[in-house]
């Protein structure tokens, strides 16, 4: 009988270290996702600060604006995430709740107009401080930056696949 309540104690603790581990490892995650985040938002205000050829006024007046909303825009994403993630549990449920369901998507959706709304002010201020000229080179910035930055996470993610130790069929 002792040795049943250790083992179950053994069991207890070693389920406890590995929950607590989990939250750590999506904590470091979301760490991790917030700093790339922040990177690539300064590599692109550099970018298009030179591209567009920014004065330093247009600068002061773009930055803190444009940094703002990609932080909020970021904790919608998370939002988002989180919706997701949960409706995608509703699914796997034999038989899931369809309001539940419903509210999980109607909650998506409007976390989704958040964002379309985020990205029209950005358009507005952009449209206040830019010129003309430099509004045009802003939409072919953007889809060039863009496009570089998904070509290389492309590659990196490639490049991650080939690293990985190739794992044996067995017949």
């Amino acid at each position: 009988m002792k040795a049943k309540s250790i083992f179950s104690l053994f069991l207890g603790i070693v389920f406890f270290c590995s929950i607590i581990f989990a939250a750590q490892n999506e904590d470091v995650q979301e760490k991790q996702r917030r700093r790339t985040r922040d990177n690539i938002t300064t590599l692109m205000l550099l970018r298009m600060t030179r591209f567009l050829e920014l004065s330093e006024e247009q600068t002061v007046k773009i930055y803190p604006f444009f940094t703002r909303i990609e932080k909020e825009k970021a904790e919608i994403n998370q939002q988002i995430r989180k919706h997701m993630q949960d409706l995608r549990m509703n699914l796997r449920k034999e038989d899931p709740d369809p309001k539940v369901l419903k509210d999980g998507i109607q909650a998506i959706k409007k976390l989704r107009e958040a964002l379309k709304s985020k990205d029209a002010d950005v358009e507005k201020h952009l449209e206040e401080n830019l010129t003309v000229l430099q509004q045009a080179k802003y939409l072919m910035f953007v889809t060039a930056f863009l496009r570089e930055l998904r070509d290389n996470v492309d590659r990196a993610r490639q490049e991650r696949e080939k690293a990985r130790p190739k794992k044996k069929k067995i017949i």
